[in-house]
């Protein structure tokens, strides 16, 4: 074998090793085991995507330390954060209202009510606590019956040594979030 291509053997072979680790996708959102089908002609509930600040709706998994946010090298959200923030709540909502369907679709007819969410403030800090401060309101279609809203602060405490531990507090973290949500308006 000649030296040029033993070379180029070797070169490649030594760039394999410093390789970084292959990047890992985590979502929050709900299997399909966890959705609750509603019965035929019950009342819809849309919500649309949940509101958050822009520097955290991203597929970036984001530590504060501080005024830093730290990315993680190889951790990425399957989807954007609200989107799965949402599917997450929907799926929650669903299962604490089992009269209603609660969809993250617009639907074809105008829905009975409209959930409005909006994560104010939201922080996952080193130490491993999870907290935010969200908002909703919830459109009635009736628009002689007032708009409900609420207002919550939440925080769960748990591991972020790693991004699946991350993922599993932020799941924790939305769905008291959607308790929260469904105990305010469970009156009808």
């Amino acid at each position: 074998m000649s030296p040029r291509p033993l070379l180029f053997v070797l070169a490649l072979g030594l760039l394999s090793g410093c390789a970084s680790a292959p990047v890992q996708f985590y979502t929050i959102a709900p299997t399909a085991s966890d959705i609750t089908l509603a019965p035929r002609n019950a009342p819809v509930t849309y919500v649309p995507r949940v509101s958050m600040p822009d520097y955290l709706d991203t597929q970036d998994i984001l530590v504060r330390d501080g005024s830093r946010l730290v990315r993680s090298s190889n951790g990425r959200w399957a989807s954007r954060l609200s989107q799965s923030a949402t599917d997450l709540i929907v799926a929650r909502l669903s299962q604490d209202w089992p009269q209603r369907m609660v969809t993250a679709y617009p639907p074809l007819d105008t829905p009975e009510s409209r959930l409005g969410i909006t994560i104010e403030r939201m922080d996952l800090l080193q130490q491993g606590q999870a907290t935010l401060i969200a908002s909703w309101t919830e459109l009635p279609r009736d628009e002689t019956s007032p708009p409900r809203q609420g207002r919550a602060s939440v925080s769960v405490q748990g591991s972020v040594t790693d991004d699946a531990a991350k993922a599993a507090l932020l799941q924790k973290l939305f769905e008291q979030l959607a308790d929260k949500i469904a105990a305010s308006l469970a009156t009808r």
